[in-house]
């Protein structure tokens, strides 16, 4: 399945589906260019009766991140999942639930445009 745009409304159906990736686990981290990053996820997902997927967010654009190395990237939590938005100007991915404050996040990438793809559970 290729990289598929997110809008607002088809973010909001992705999220909805696999629960905001509340505990879920961070896989990689991985810039693809000097203004593109990808994170992927392993997640339970809802459609498919709770069966674990995985899920590759890519950000375009990027104008603000606040990375971690690989070996922090395994510790950080994922009780409370991950908060995405966007609208007009800006798409916004952070690890937990900082709703309006990306910025607080232990790591976030803030960029124009961001992205998924789904690909079969990796362990």
């Amino acid at each position: 399945m290729p990289v598929k745009p997110l809008s607002t409304q088809s973010l909001y159906a992705l999220c909805e589906r696999i629960d905001c990736a509340r505990n879920g686990e961070i896989h990689s981290l991985s810039p693809l260019t000097p203004t593109s990053i990808e994170i992927r996820f392993s997640v339970q997902d809802k459609a498919r009766g709770f069966d674990w997927i995985d899920v590759a967010f890519v950000i375009d654009g990027v104008s603000d991140a606040k990375l971690v190395s690989d070996n922090i990237l395994q510790m950080l939590s994922m009780d409370e999942g991950i908060t995405v938005e966007m609208d007009n100007t800006k798409a916004a991915l952070a690890i937990g639930d900082y709703k309006g404050r990306i910025e607080d996040a232990p790591l976030y990438i803030m960029g124009a445009t961001i992205a998924y793809e789904e690909f079969p559970y990796s362990s």
